[in-house]
């Protein structure tokens, strides 16, 4: 009996192994990098069935990234801003990559872009009609967000005449992103600020607009020509250790900067 006692055990041992040694890596924060950490892991998990990659899918802004690896619920958190002050000592940041921000419209108007003063005359409602930067004579409608979002941040940060700006009072105020990029698809005359990536690829009837004649185009996002863009990272508890490390590594490989630049991020040099 003591015999085979000692061999269910081992056995029992044994066949929890594989299950012990799987390291779970639970991702999570601004949503920024969502969508691309999900394609990431799903990637590295192919090749690397050990290893347990889960991505949160429901966006907690960068400080929810930041505060969850703090209190240990995530292993690594999604950020568009860099640790400040005492997290500056506690986290260790990594760029990930820059996705483009951009002034967008429905591709049935006939521009190609705009100058920042006339993107700050159109956006406070000085300009009313397409009619005054070359397009056919609409009336323009301008799409914002009912809540300053990560873009509209962006150009308040780096146009100088969109910093202190008032939006329109005339301007359509939605909820979502995609609800943006939505309108923007069915709507001829109407003009929003959006991320440049495969969401924004997969609507027909969109176009993003040059500004001062510079497109958002991967290039010059890397070089620094076009300044619109937003820098997105993650954060670990102190160097990244275990199956973090190995997924974090795959995502700055080849492999994963590919993967990356299918969903519209630009690698960071």
């Amino acid at each position: 009996m003591k015999k085979g006692l000692m061999i269910t055990l081992f056995l029992f041992c044994v066949s929890v192994v594989p299950l012990a040694a799987q390291e779970k890596v639970v991702v999570g924060g601004s949503g920024a990098l969502i969508a691309e950490m999900a394609e990431l892991a799903k990637a590295y998990t192919a090749k690397n069935p050990a290893d347990s990659i889960q991505v949160l899918m429901d966006s907690m802004s960068s400080t929810g990234g930041m505060e969850g690896v703090k209190i240990g619920r995530l292993a690594v958190g999604l950020v568009t801003d860099e640790p400040q002050g005492a997290d500056k000592e506690k986290l260790t940041y990594k760029a990930v990559g820059r996705t483009p921000t951009a002034v967008a419209v429905n591709k049935s108007l006939p521009i190609a872009g705009l100058s920042e003063a006339q993107i700050c005359d159109i956006f406070s409602g000085k300009i009313k009609s397409w009619k005054e930067v070359g397009a056919s004579d609409a009336k323009i409608m301008v799409l914002t967000r009912k809540k300053d979002d990560a873009n509209t941040g962006t150009m308040r940060e780096k146009m100088a005449c969109f910093k202190n700006l008032q939006i329109t009072a005339e301007a359509i105020a939605l909820v979502r992103g995609s609800e943006v990029l939505d309108a923007l698809d069915k709507r001829v005359a109407t003009i929003g600020i959006v991320n440049v990536n495969r969401v924004l690829f997969e609507r027909e009837h969109a176009k993003t607009l040059a500004i001062e004649g510079v497109t958002p185009n991967p290039e010059f996002v890397q070089n620094g020509k076009y300044k619109y863009f937003n820098e997105s990272g993650v954060v670990t508890l102190g160097p990244a250790k275990g199956a973090a490390k190995r997924f974090l590594e795959f995502v700055a490989s080849a492999e994963g900067q590919k993967i990356l630049a299918k969903q519209g991020v630009v690698a960071v040099k």
